[in-house]
Protein backbone atom coordinates (compact mmCIF):
# COMPACT_ATOMS: atom_id res chain seq x y z
CA UNK A 1 0.00 0.00 0.00
CA UNK A 2 1.46 3.02 -0.65
CA UNK A 3 2.29 5.57 2.16
CA UNK A 4 0.02 8.27 0.60
CA UNK A 5 -2.72 6.36 0.86
CA UNK A 6 -4.20 7.29 4.25
CA UNK A 7 -4.04 10.66 3.07
CA UNK A 8 -5.83 9.63 0.07
CA UNK A 9 -8.56 8.19 1.74
CA UNK A 10 -8.84 10.83 4.86
CA UNK A 11 -11.34 13.14 2.38
CA UNK A 12 -13.61 10.05 2.28
CA UNK A 13 -13.73 9.78 6.11
CA UNK A 14 -13.87 13.85 6.03
CA UNK A 15 -16.84 14.23 4.13
CA UNK A 16 -19.33 16.21 5.47
CA UNK A 17 -22.25 14.84 3.95
CA UNK A 18 -21.18 10.83 4.80
CA UNK A 19 -20.80 11.83 8.56
CA UNK A 20 -24.29 13.09 9.00
CA UNK A 21 -26.15 9.79 7.63
CA UNK A 22 -27.11 7.05 9.66
CA UNK A 23 -24.52 3.95 9.29
CA UNK A 24 -25.51 0.86 8.39
CA UNK A 25 -25.68 -2.12 10.77
CA UNK A 26 -24.50 -5.79 9.98
CA UNK A 27 -25.93 -8.96 11.43
CA UNK A 28 -23.91 -11.94 10.91
CA UNK A 29 -25.94 -15.47 11.32
CA UNK A 30 -23.89 -18.48 12.53
CA UNK A 31 -20.69 -17.55 10.33
CA UNK A 32 -18.97 -20.55 10.13
CA UNK A 33 -15.18 -19.52 10.04
CA UNK A 34 -13.26 -16.96 12.26
CA UNK A 35 -11.58 -15.69 9.01
CA UNK A 36 -15.03 -14.66 7.55
CA UNK A 37 -15.81 -12.96 11.25
CA UNK A 38 -12.75 -11.05 11.01
CA UNK A 39 -13.44 -10.28 7.11
CA UNK A 40 -17.24 -8.97 8.40
CA UNK A 41 -15.22 -6.80 10.73
CA UNK A 42 -12.85 -5.17 8.61
CA UNK A 43 -15.94 -4.09 5.95
CA UNK A 44 -17.86 -2.69 9.21
CA UNK A 45 -14.38 -0.80 9.64
CA UNK A 46 -14.47 0.11 5.92
CA UNK A 47 -17.94 1.79 5.63
CA UNK A 48 -18.24 3.10 9.07
CA UNK A 49 -20.85 0.81 10.41
CA UNK A 50 -22.33 1.77 13.58
CA UNK A 51 -22.35 -1.47 15.12
CA UNK A 52 -21.63 -5.24 13.88
CA UNK A 53 -23.92 -8.15 15.73
CA UNK A 54 -22.77 -12.10 14.81
CA UNK A 55 -25.67 -14.00 16.58
CA UNK A 56 -24.24 -17.82 16.94
CA UNK A 57 -23.74 -19.94 19.45
CA UNK A 58 -20.29 -21.00 18.44
CA UNK A 59 -18.45 -18.27 17.35
CA UNK A 60 -17.26 -17.33 21.34
CA UNK A 61 -14.67 -20.80 20.40
CA UNK A 62 -12.93 -18.89 17.54
CA UNK A 63 -9.53 -17.89 18.17
CA UNK A 64 -9.24 -14.66 18.53
CA UNK A 65 -5.60 -13.98 16.53
CA UNK A 66 -7.23 -15.71 13.48
CA UNK A 67 -10.32 -12.83 13.63
CA UNK A 68 -7.99 -10.34 14.64
CA UNK A 69 -5.56 -10.99 11.32
CA UNK A 70 -8.30 -10.94 9.17
CA UNK A 71 -10.14 -7.83 10.53
CA UNK A 72 -6.55 -5.86 10.17
CA UNK A 73 -7.82 -3.40 12.50
CA UNK A 74 -11.49 -3.39 11.94
CA UNK A 75 -12.55 -4.70 15.33
CA UNK A 76 -11.21 -1.46 16.98
CA UNK A 77 -13.18 0.52 14.39
CA UNK A 78 -17.09 -0.84 15.03
CA UNK A 79 -19.15 -1.56 17.99
CA UNK A 80 -19.19 -5.17 17.83
CA UNK A 81 -20.86 -8.26 19.71
CA UNK A 82 -22.16 -11.62 20.14
CA UNK A 83 -25.91 -12.44 20.60
CA UNK A 84 -26.67 -16.16 21.69
CA UNK A 85 -29.07 -17.52 19.11
CA UNK A 86 -31.87 -17.71 21.29
CA UNK A 87 -31.59 -14.13 21.94
CA UNK A 88 -32.32 -13.46 18.09
CA UNK A 89 -34.78 -11.38 18.44
CA UNK A 90 -34.06 -8.33 15.82
CA UNK A 91 -36.71 -5.77 16.73
CA UNK A 92 -35.18 -5.83 20.14
CA UNK A 93 -31.31 -5.28 18.53
CA UNK A 94 -31.96 -3.51 15.76
CA UNK A 95 -32.31 0.72 17.01
CA UNK A 96 -36.20 2.02 15.79
CA UNK A 97 -36.42 3.37 12.21
CA UNK A 98 -33.68 0.76 10.56
CA UNK A 99 -34.85 -2.37 8.49
CA UNK A 100 -33.69 -5.40 8.35
CA UNK A 101 -32.84 -6.45 4.77
CA UNK A 102 -31.50 -9.96 4.45
CA UNK A 103 -28.99 -10.42 1.44
CA UNK A 104 -29.82 -13.85 0.63
CA UNK A 105 -30.69 -15.60 -2.86
CA UNK A 106 -34.65 -16.24 -2.18
CA UNK A 107 -37.37 -16.95 -4.02
CA UNK A 108 -39.33 -13.71 -2.66
CA UNK A 109 -35.72 -11.38 -3.28
CA UNK A 110 -35.25 -8.65 -4.93
CA UNK A 111 -31.92 -7.91 -7.04
CA UNK A 112 -30.08 -6.05 -5.30
CA UNK A 113 -28.97 -3.67 -8.52
CA UNK A 114 -32.88 -2.69 -8.57
CA UNK A 115 -33.53 -1.68 -5.35
CA UNK A 116 -33.85 1.07 -3.42
CA UNK A 117 -31.90 0.39 0.09
CA UNK A 118 -33.47 2.18 3.41
CA UNK A 119 -31.17 4.70 4.47
CA UNK A 120 -31.62 3.40 8.10
CA UNK A 121 -30.28 -0.40 7.04
CA UNK A 122 -29.32 -3.48 8.84
CA UNK A 123 -28.09 -5.62 6.53
CA UNK A 124 -28.93 -9.59 7.71
CA UNK A 125 -26.39 -12.09 6.50
CA UNK A 126 -25.79 -15.96 6.58
CA UNK A 127 -23.72 -18.85 7.39
CA UNK A 128 -21.78 -19.58 4.56
CA UNK A 129 -23.35 -22.89 3.78
CA UNK A 130 -26.74 -22.81 4.70
CA UNK A 131 -27.47 -19.31 4.60
CA UNK A 132 -29.83 -17.19 7.17
CA UNK A 133 -31.91 -19.39 9.52
CA UNK A 134 -35.51 -19.21 8.60
CA UNK A 135 -36.53 -17.71 11.94
CA UNK A 136 -33.85 -14.63 11.37
CA UNK A 137 -35.62 -14.56 7.48
CA UNK A 138 -38.87 -14.03 8.79
CA UNK A 139 -37.99 -11.31 10.92
CA UNK A 140 -36.22 -9.12 8.18
CA UNK A 141 -38.39 -6.45 6.35
CA UNK A 142 -36.73 -7.63 2.88
CA UNK A 143 -34.68 -9.63 1.07
CA UNK A 144 -32.32 -8.79 -1.38
CA UNK A 145 -29.83 -11.04 -3.74
CA UNK A 146 -26.70 -10.27 -6.15
CA UNK A 147 -27.54 -11.02 -9.41
CA UNK A 148 -24.36 -13.53 -10.48
CA UNK A 149 -24.37 -14.07 -14.18
CA UNK A 150 -21.32 -16.74 -14.23
CA UNK A 151 -21.62 -20.57 -14.00
CA UNK A 152 -20.63 -19.93 -10.02
CA UNK A 153 -23.66 -19.02 -8.33
CA UNK A 154 -22.98 -17.85 -4.99
CA UNK A 155 -20.24 -15.63 -4.02
CA UNK A 156 -18.64 -15.74 -0.46
CA UNK A 157 -20.29 -14.10 2.38
CA UNK A 158 -17.99 -11.50 2.63
CA UNK A 159 -17.83 -10.48 -0.60
CA UNK A 160 -21.42 -10.38 -1.05
CA UNK A 161 -21.95 -8.29 2.34
CA UNK A 162 -19.41 -5.79 0.27
CA UNK A 163 -21.39 -5.46 -3.02
CA UNK A 164 -24.24 -5.16 -0.65
CA UNK A 165 -22.87 -1.96 1.49
CA UNK A 166 -20.96 -0.07 -1.31
CA UNK A 167 -24.18 0.13 -3.41
CA UNK A 168 -25.45 1.30 -0.39
CA UNK A 169 -23.33 3.84 -0.35
CA UNK A 170 -23.38 4.36 -3.69
CA UNK A 171 -27.05 5.10 -3.21
CA UNK A 172 -26.73 8.16 -0.81
CA UNK A 173 -25.50 9.98 -3.89
CA UNK A 174 -22.86 11.19 -2.02
CA UNK A 175 -19.91 13.11 -4.03
CA UNK A 176 -16.39 11.98 -2.70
Amino acid sequence: MNKNSFEFFERFRNNAAYRDIDKPIIIADDLRTPENMGAVLRLAGNIGASETLFISDKTHEFKNYKINRTASGGEKKTDWRIIAKEDAILKDLVPQGYQVVALETDSNASNLMETRLPDKCAFLIGNEVSGISEDLMHQAKQAVFIPVPGPVSSLNVTHALSVALFEWLRQRNIAF
